[in-house]
């Protein structure tokens, strides 16, 4: 995926957003896996369950015996989705309007790639 193919993404996902708010929770979540760069928007209580599942799974695979266990863990690891908030990345316009603030998803987007 290049940079615009990312952007594209995070625009997309924050639009889910803009377009229904109501649709999620207080606390609406921006979810990048970054070895795959897959952004979807989220609910934050969703949010929180991932980083417990992912704590979890990081647990189990640093539990395991050997050089099985190191290559599992780094993989497991470069999983580990991030997590941003939507409204991080919303503006208002004059008339009061949500709309997708362009600059902060380009910025997002470039410490990708």
């Amino acid at each position: 995926m290049n940079k615009e193919e990312l952007i594209k993404a995070i625009t997309h996902a924050v639009t889910l957003y803009v377009d229904a708010p109501d649709f999620f929770d207080a606390n609406p979540q921006l979810r990048i896996n970054p070895a795959t760069l897959d952004v979807v928007a989220i609910n934050g209580k969703d949010a929180l369950e991932g980083i417990a599942d992912n704590m979890e799974a990081i647990e189990e695979a640093a539990a395991a015996q050997g050089d099985e266990s190191e290559a599992a863990s780094d993989w497991q690891t470069a999983q580990n989705p991030d997590f941003y908030a939507i409204k991080d990345y919303v503006i208002k316009d004059a008339a009061g309007k949500l709309k997708v603030d362009v600059t902060a998803v380009e910025k997002l987007a470039s410490s990708y790639l």
